[in-house]
């Protein structure tokens, strides 16, 4: 505590002059520390140097003793200091990792550093090899953030990290868990990582014998592994979940239930043969196949998928007529015709369950009696639930046709004051000729010459001109029809009179829609109220309305006087 309070004292009061001698005594001194205890005194010692540091009062005191003894002492922040003024980055790394209460700030520190753009290529090259050099350590602290801070601040491949920690298994697994963490939160970082990572951490999941789901997920989760050399791997270290995954996402479907099968075979025998019966396994098994087999339904041929179904319901049957677990087997049997049902005939399926070598076929009618039951349910109810929807389609089917067939028998009404036809204007009812005339169930009349050089591509043949050039938005008037296309009229007065219609139509046409009306209706009402005297519009500008024009404005006069 002596020359504790001598290095503050000299550190605070330049005017206090030492030995020389006593002052090397005091800064050695202050280093001879126990390390392995951080307590107060300890910190109290470091501070006395790092105040005599920033006082300029170690600028006489050889450098590289005074660093030799901050490391020996674990004065990492003198050490930190010492560092900065030779400008040496790569080295503080380890001063703050090794420091307890400041390891979680070298992610910082080093983030900072390398974004300094007065940094040279050596000075970077040479802090990226710090930290790989580092990197235990680093990721004993935080693995996710030792991943983000190679793979995304420092732009270091991954496989040169993975290569950097394979001597040891656990590192390396808890960095690729932080790494494959980053990815699942920034998915954009999957495509710059190579397929021999994944690969990697698939790998050393295996030699830790980690849970076979947790590979599987994986598995499912990624896309950038090669299937050939993750399946060698799985294979090599006999995680067989993972290997039936990587068979159905190849397309060996077959493949992957013969193991799924073994491994249901190997469960039912050990489940049988113990004293104490555990069916759960047995029955998560049999679901993962029956899952296999649905998802694969698609990608097998039929023959090969129905021999695949009867391997596993005849491997059921024939545990079932042993006796054990009896219970347990009906139900799970049953799972599994009920499941083989989309895929398989039901008169295949039945014929499988009665057909056996035992000259006893009663006996063996007695055993499947629930599930032949269960399987009858279930096909009476499919075939109750087809016939009750194709009687409701067929319902519906026949009210649609009925009312179809009744409104093209319904009675046509002709218009009385415009029996003349929509495009000529010529009288059509009453001629000689009827059979020439078309009626439309809006009741205009048309000849069917002038509805065949009229058509455009807005009229079809069974819709009227008229109607539907109300409805339509046409972007041109209706094409002129010339003397020598119409042979059923006079060719001096034909051109005259289409001409005529087309100018009405194109009249009608540009006549205000309803909609305008009623706006223009509104803006009188505004006005009008506008009109009043402190009304908040009285003040607005008067807009022109289209009530206003000549079209609608009314025209009155005085009465004519009487005539004498």
């Amino acid at each position: 505590m002596l020359f504790t309070f001598l290095a503050r004292q000299m550190a605070r009061h330049a005017d206090v002059t030492v030995n020389r001698s006593l002052f090397e005594q005091v800064v050695e001194s202050l280093c001879v520390s126990d390390k392995s205890s951080m307590d107060l005194e300890h910190e109290q010692r470091q501070q006395a140097l790092l105040e005599l540091y920033a006082a300029d009062g170690l600028d006489y005191f050889n450098e590289a003793r005074l660093l030799e003894l901050a490391t020996s002492a674990a004065f990492y922040r003198v050490c930190q200091l010492v560092y900065e003024r030779r400008a040496d980055y790569a080295n503080i790394v380890p001063c703050y990792w090794r420091d307890p209460a400041r390891a979680h700030l070298v992610f910082h520190y080093v983030q900072t550093v390398f974004a300094d753009r007065t940094l040279s290529a050596a000075q970077r090259d040479r802090l990226v090899t710090a930290v790989l050099g580092d990197v235990v350590q680093l990721v004993d602290i935080d693995a996710r953030r030792t991943a983000k801070l190679l793979v995304v601040t420092l732009a270091v491949r991954a496989e040169r990290v993975v290569d950097e920690l394979s001597g040891d298994d656990e590192v390396l697994h808890s960095f690729l868990s932080g790494l494959f963490e980053l990815v699942s939160s920034s998915p954009e970082l999957e495509s710059s990582l190579e397929a021999p990572v994944h690969e990697s951490y698939v790998a050393v999941m295996c030699r830790l014998h980690r849970s076979s789901m947790d590979i599987v997920t994986f598995l499912r989760g990624s896309s950038g592994y090669r299937l050939n050399a993750t399946m060698d791997i799985c294979r090599r270290h006999a995680v067989t979940p993972a290997v039936v995954f990587l068979l159905e996402k190849s397309g060996d479907v077959e493949a992957a239930f013969n193991l799924e099968f073994d491994r249901l075979t190997t469960t039912v025998k050990a489940c049988v043969q113990s004293d104490d019966v555990d069916m759960v396994d047995v029955e998560t098994t049999v679901a993962e196949v029956i899952g296999l087999l649905q998802r694969g339904s698609v990608q097998m041929a039929v023959p090969q998928l129905h021999a695949v179904w009867f391997t596993l319901l005849d491997f059921l049957m024939d545990t079932l007529r042993t006796g054990s677990s009896a219970g347990v087997l009906k139900v799970v049997t049953r799972h599994v015709i009920n499941s083989m049902m989309s895929h398989v005939p039901l008169p295949a399926v039945l014929e499988r369950l009665v057909s056996s070598d035992d000259s006893s076929v009663a006996a063996q009618l007695g055993d499947v009696r629930d599930l032949l039951t269960g399987v009858l349910d279930a096909c009476c109810y499919e075939r109750t639930l087809l016939s009750t929807t194709a009687r409701l389609v067929t319902r519906d089917l026949h009210n649609v046709i009925t009312s179809l067939h009744h409104a093209s028998c319904r009675p046509v009404a002709v218009h009385t004051d415009t029996c003349a036809c929509v495009v000529c204007g010529h009288v059509t009812l009453g001629g000689a000729d009827l059979m020439d005339v078309l009626c439309f169930h809006c009741g205009h009349v048309i000849h069917r010459t002038c509805l065949t050089e009229s058509r455009d591509r807005h009229v079809t043949e069974r819709q009227c001109p008229l109607c539907v050039r109300c409805r339509c938005v046409v972007s041109g008037p209706f094409p002129a029809v010339s003397a020598a296309s119409s042979p059923g009229c006079g060719r001096g007065q034909l051109d005259t009179v289409h001409m005529a219609s087309v100018d009405r139509l194109r009249a009608l046409s540009r006549s205000p829609s309803r909609l305008t009306v009623l706006v223009e209706l509104a803006q009188v009402d505004h006005t009008r109220a506008g009109a009043l005297v402190g009304h908040p519009r009285s003040k607005a500008a008067p807009s022109l309305s289209m009530l206003r024009t000549e079209q609608f404005a009314l025209r009155l006069a005085a009465p004519p006087p009487p005539a004498e």
